[in-house]
């Protein structure tokens, strides 16, 4: 014998001697192994045992990577919320201070003054893109939807209990980091009873823009604009987050609301 057939003969037993380690020590049997044992004692794969392996790999991969990705993208929405709500309080507080130390009477017409409470924001926020809301709303526009800066049609976006919501009129922002802003005023003088305080209107934001899953309490959040500040949905006496921000649950009250609060302080 050749040294070249002696080369050959030695590296097919030590091919041999590992695939008996793998599959009879800490791996033990398993489908995996009785495959690759098989193909092991011919000479190549066939197309109909390459397409085993490869369908294995698949079901393994769809398994495994659920579990490896899916926390590390809540962690990671909640993380650009915490981010979201620090800037947006910052620009808060310049907008009050702009007008005289507070909301209160700053955009008149109630309804109609959500498009200058809009334009104020813009001004402090680096943005992309500037969507005008409809006349009701005290804009020129066709609205945050129609315009690109909201998620638009029928079940575009969710309650954390699965109930969809379509477009929607008010103006809003896209922000250069993607994300999306629609506002609404209730009360131009911040009279609005909410929880124990009293509000001008709130924003939502979506700090995952138009990416899914566009579910409120997922990636989407909400915020009360008072007078002088931001107040989370889910603090103080508003949208308990023990009913409002319950995973799994499709109670009509779990609207996601409550876990604005939950997440900035947990």
């Amino acid at each position: 014998m050749n040294l070249i057939a002696k080369m050959q003969q030695l590296e097919k037993r030590n091919q041999t001697e590992a695939n008996k380690n793998i599959c009879g020590g800490m791996y033990g049997k398993n489908v995996f192994c009785a495959v690759t044992s098989e193909i092991s004692r011919k000479k190549g794969f066939t197309l109909a045992e390459t397409l085993i392996v490869i369908a294995i790999i698949g079901i393994i991969a769809s398994i495994v990577t659920p579990m490896l990705f899916g926390t590390t993208s809540d962690a990671e929405l909640k993380a650009k919320w915490k981010k979201e709500y620090s800037d947006l309080t910052q620009a808060t507080i310049m907008i009050v201070a702009d007008n005289g130390g507070t909301l209160a009477g700053a955009f008149p017409g109630d309804l109609a003054g959500t498009e200058d409470l809009k334009n104020s924001f813009a001004s402090k926020l680096n943005i992309i893109k500037d969507c005008s809301g409809t006349s009701g709303h005290g804009g020129t526009g066709s609205g945050v939807s129609a315009e690109g800066c909201w998620h638009s049609g029928a079940n575009s976006w969710y309650y954390l209990n699965g109930t969809g919501l379509s477009s929607a009129s008010q103006p809003g922002l896209i922000l250069n980091n993607g994300s999306l802003i629609k506002f609404y005023i209730e009360k131009s003088d911040c009279s609005y009873a909410a929880g124990d305080y009293t509000r001008c209107g709130y924003l939502y934001i979506d700090v995952n823009g138009n990416k899914k899953p566009n579910i409120i309490g997922k990636d989407i959040f909400t915020v009360s604009i008072t007078s002088n500040t931001l107040i989370p949905f889910g603090a103080r006496g508003l949208n308990n987050p023990s009913t409002t921000c319950v995973e799994g649950s499709t109670a009509a009250s779990n609207g996601g609301w409550g876990c604005s609060a939950k997440y900035l302080y947990e």
